[in-house]
């Protein structure tokens, strides 16, 4: 990333899968942090705003597709593009997700290069 200030947000109650995600991107140089849930994510954001959010599903209290309506439906929330990685591999998930804001859609094991050139170019707004 360019800035300093720039980071990607994983919002995942796994935190195996937040390890393994964040070794991940750090190990292609870019700046990570991590939340458990949608109410440490938001705490995290009105701190400092991600550049990017990958977004887990499957997490107790809040879904991913409420925090993803939440993301979408806020006004200081609504511009930051949306990454949803999912153990879920269905067409509604990913056609609700879509149609909520989700720019993509990543199914659980991630084929890591297209996902790590799809962050890069979310990073530099080549949606």
């Amino acid at each position: 990333m360019t800035k300093e200030d720039d980071y990607i947000l994983i919002i995942d109650d796994s935190t195996t899968n937040q390890v393994l995600m964040e070794a991940l991107l750090q190990e292609e140089g870019f700046n990570v942090q991590s939340a458990s849930n949608a109410a440490e994510a938001y705490s995290i954001i009105q701190r400092r705003k991600p550049k990017l959010i990958l977004l887990d599903l499957l997490m107790p209290q809040v879904s991913g597709i409420e925090c993803l309506k939440q993301f979408k439906s806020n006004e200081s929330t609504v511009d930051i593009p949306v990454i949803v990685v999912s153990a879920v591999n269905s067409a509604e998930y990913k056609e609700a997700c879509s149609k909520l804001g989700a720019l993509d859609y990543y199914t659980k094991p991630i084929e890591i290069s297209k996902f790590i050139q799809r962050v890069g170019q979310m990073l530099t707004n080549k949606y």
